[in-house]
């Protein structure tokens, strides 16, 4: 029998495939628990239109990840922080992931999470310094940063 898998299922199939399986595998486990429907013509076109909504919204996101590239490493772009220095020539404190995302939000109107920062430790140091970020799984970005002492 033929069936839509709707969720992964270990060794069978994956979300969206369409495989041949045993009649009683498919009836008193895959459809009684929800995980596949039957693989009519109806639930076939049924999957293809979610395939092309998913593909679309998939060329969205990157066409969106790209247009925040260009604008975080536009020449102009520079993230300005002012921080106390001690007498060592190291920050007070430190410029961390968070700080940097909301001043992105706050200078540039520009959302990036926190998460997607590169940033393995907090910079405790003056000067311009390079944070990666990595928009979507394929556009990453170089975000300037300038911290200057009070």
């Amino acid at each position: 029998m033929k069936v839509i898998f709707l969720q992964d299922v270990k060794n069978k199939g994956k979300r969206g495939q369409i495989k041949e399986v045993p009649d009683g595998y498919a009836n008193n486990f895959l459809i009684k628990n929800k995980k596949a429907v039957y693989a009519s013509p109806e639930n076939i076109s049924r999957l293809n239109g979610q395939q092309k909504l998913e593909e679309k919204k998939a060329a969205e996101l990157l066409e969106q990840a790209k247009h925040i590239k260009n604008k975080l490493e536009s020449k102009n772009t520079v993230l300005k922080f002012s921080e106390h220095v001690g007498p060592d020539g190291r920050l007070n404190g430190s410029v961390t992931s968070k700080d940097i995302a909301d001043q992105l939000k706050k200078q540039y109107g520009i959302s990036v999470d926190k998460r997607k920062l590169d940033l393995t430790q907090p910079i405790k140091t003056v000067g311009l310094h390079e944070v990666s970020a990595k928009l979507h799984q394929q556009v990453t970005s170089k975000i300037k940063v300038s911290i200057a002492q009070i």
